[in-house]
């Protein structure tokens, strides 16, 4: 077979890229979703703490998901940890004909009423980011992080940043919800690690408030100055340590590792505050929720379970990946 010319690339190329204007435009599903009259599509992300920063690029992939398939979409639920207003919000939604839920279970057995409500009412329904017990016993789809897979992957990396007699080496562990079981698996993998090895692991409960937690930090500190490692399970705990490091002139003494990426947390991989930090792709996590209960609503096909992961980014990373603008936008 003969090699195309470069008129015939060039061609090629053209009629991809219409392709891609005409499926930018046009949901190529609509012929196939069933008679809602002229009533839109609603669907949406229940989780507890809304408020907090890991939410940004979650929400991100929501919203895009939802502009790309001519649905709505909402991220709902209550700002803080407040774990029995998940359901009141699941129930208004199912009262007002919700069509398509994500839900975080943050605690097994919180959320059962209301998933069996609506199962027996035939509404799709995933389990998003935590609560994977939820989704085994319900035959759901879980989309997110293996949460204790990751913890043995950040507990790894931590082990290897104690230099080669880790034996003795205090760390201390940082959780904004005590109980929350994407928080414990993450913790609980963790101490399989080092424990073993003779690490000495304290838990401090930092709340999802940044100032509270800048202050738990700084009390554990006081009280155990020979902590080599501040290592967070969570979006609050992460920067703040990486801050508190800085700010206390500890670089080089003292070092953070974390999960999820936000601005502070790339800034103090930049500095130094931060040895590295756990992705999990928050952004992919609402995206294919959305897309998932979409084919489950129109066409039937029941969602499959995605782990998004659990990477390990170093600084090296940050240009590579070009991270610092990806996270400032909201990607990452």
């Amino acid at each position: 077979m003969k090699r195309m010319g470069r008129f015939g690339v060039i061609f090629t190329l053209v009629l991809l890229v219409g392709s891609l204007v005409v499926f930018a435009t046009e949901n190529p599903l609509k012929p196939f979703e069933p008679t809602y009259g002229e009533r839109q599509l609603k669907f949406a992300m229940v989780t507890i703490c809304t408020s907090v920063q890991f939410w940004v690029p979650v929400a991100q992939g929501m919203k895009d998901a939802a502009a790309m398939l001519g649905i709505e979409a909402m991220h709902m639920g209550p700002p803080g940890p407040d774990i029995p207003a998940v359901t009141d919000v699941m129930e208004t939604l199912l009262a007002e004909g919700i069509d398509a839920v994500s839900l975080f279970v943050a605690v097994p057995g919180s959320c059962d009423v209301i998933i069996e409500k609506y199962i027996e009412a035939g509404i799709p329904i995933l389990i998003q980011n935590t609560g994977d017990e939820a989704a085994e016993q319900y035959g759901l789809a879980y989309v997110g992080q293996n949460n204790y897979d990751a913890g043995l992957i950040w507990g790894r990396k931590i082990l290897e940043l104690l230099g080669p007699d880790p034996a003795g080496k205090r760390v201390c562990f940082l959780t904004e919800t005590p109980g929350q079981t994407s928080l414990e698996d993450r913790m609980d993998a963790g101490k399989t690690i080092l424990e073993p090895a003779g690490v000495l692991v304290d838990i401090v409960d930092t709340t999802t408030d940044r100032g509270v937690c800048y202050g738990a930090v700084e009390s554990y500190y006081a009280a155990n100055p020979d902590v080599a490692a501040f290592c967070s399970v969570d979006t609050t705990g992460s920067p703040v340590a990486a801050v508190f490091i800085e700010k206390e002139g500890l670089i080089g003494k003292v070092f953070a590792a974390g999960f999820d990426l936000v601005p502070e947390v790339v800034e103090g991989m930049q500095k130094g505050s931060m040895e590295f930090t756990i992705d999990q792709h928050p952004y992919a996590a609402g995206f294919l929720s959305m897309m998932q209960l979409y084919l489950w609503k129109t066409l039937g096909i029941k969602p499959s379970w995605i782990d998004t992961g659990g990477h390990v980014v170093t600084p090296e990373d940050i240009e590579l990946y070009n991270l610092e603008e990806l996270v400032d936008k909201g990607y990452r």
